[in-house]
């Protein structure tokens, strides 16, 4: 009889159940579970939402709890309802390591997608030093609970070793993968150099930045060179105005595409913006630039730096609109650059090609699930 594996997340879909969630994180879930399967587990999910059930991959069903209240940035209610509904389950996998907290399996893992909490505005959550502190006494022991927490970034892994030494032995370090045998060939160049920016359409991804980009070349270079847009909005709405606003400028546009037909749309491209602000693990995305042969240019944030080295296999910047500015024009004027780093990152992604990844995550599995 096969093993029960139970993962909770909070939105692999909205909660309403419309509306899928397309980014990183759910890439690896859908990855993640198609492992799990082949091992021999029976998966099932469970989410916020209004009480929906859905089959979404492979006959794994979604369940849904109706508890959205999160406190100190968890959501311990959401975390007892869903030991209460997957009493029969023999194992847990915490997708998001806050959802640990208050109580854990002991057979279980917790993934750290990154650090979250490198942004200006997030010390605005907490009114007063004991809220923070609240906050880091209930992270610690989502941390604390599971077997063992994976982290897609050293990043995440330096700070807590920093933070708290005891529980650097839980840590286990699995970066982000790509599918080098899903890459396709870097199509014929053609009359215009194209700049992507394959990311979320949010102010932390760095859109605002990469949009005052887009403008300022498009109007200086025109004909010469056009970027592309391609991420989902977290609304219909959003999405509607980043459509209106592409279509009012020359060379811009803006469209999404599902994860496997990204593969094709990077084969176009010659150069990829990541200028990511905050709450960045081993960026998806950026692995695929890389493999695709793109030119990179990201910034220090998070797992980036696990992936970039400067002036090797694409450009590391600070997260402002002149930086990024300034080094997209640079490798718009510069095709040797361009090549030079495309071939060497190419070369780099094949080090978290995604065969690695999934043995790295049986050993692991096969470690605390026994």
């Amino acid at each position: 009889m096969s093993k029960q594996i139970g993962i909770l997340t909070t939105n692999f879909y909205s909660p309403d159940g419309l509306r899928m969630v397309y980014g990183g994180a759910e890439r690896y879930g859908l990855e993640l579970t198609g492992l799990l399967i082949d091992l021999g587990y029976e998966v099932t999910w469970w989410q916020i939402g209004t009480g929906w059930k859905r089959e979404f991959f492979h006959g794994v069903k979604i369940n849904t709890i109706p508890e959205i209240k999160s406190e100190f940035m968890t959501f311990p209610s959401l975390n007892q309802r869903f030991h209460e509904q997957a009493m029969g389950i023999d194992y847990v996998i915490y997708f998001v390591t806050f959802l640990a907290y208050p109580h854990s399996l002991e057979r279980s893992i917790s993934i750290s997608h990154g650090v979250f909490w490198d942004y200006p505005g997030f010390d605005s959550k907490f009114r007063t030093e004991t809220e923070r502190m609240e906050w880091l006494r209930r992270y610690h022991i989502a941390l604390g609970g599971p077997a063992k927490v994976v982290s897609v970034d050293t990043n995440t892994i330096n700070w807590v070793n920093a933070t708290w030494p005891g529980l650097s032995h839980r840590m286990e370090y699995i970066p982000n993968f790509v599918d080098i045998n899903s890459v396709k060939p870097r199509s014929k160049k053609g009359d215009k150099v194209k700049v992507i920016f394959p990311r979320r359409l949010t102010s932390v991804r760095g859109l605002n930045e990469a949009a005052y980009t887009a403008k300022m070349l498009t109007a200086k270079y025109p004909g010469e060179i056009e970027f592309h847009f391609v991420g989902r909005g977290h609304t219909d709405i959003l999405e509607a105005e980043a459509s209106k606003w592409a279509s009012e400028n020359e060379d811009i546009y803006y469209y999404w595409q599902p994860p496997h037909i990204m593969y094709k749309v990077y084969a176009e491209m010659d150069i990829a913006l990541l200028p990511t602000k905050a709450a960045e693990g081993t960026s998806l995305s950026c692995l695929e630039a890389m493999a695709s042969g793109c030119a990179v240019i990201t910034t220090h944030i998070g797992g980036l730096a696990n992936m970039i080295i400067h002036d090797y296999n694409g450009l590391l910047i600070k997260p402002t609109p002149d930086s990024l500015l300034e080094a997209t024009e640079y490798l718009f004027k510069n095709e040797n650059e361009r090549h030079r780093l495309g071939e060497n990152a190419k070369e780099v992604a094949r080090a978290f090609d995604i065969k690695h990844w999934k043995h790295k995550w049986e050993k692991i599995i096969n470690r605390v699930f026994k």
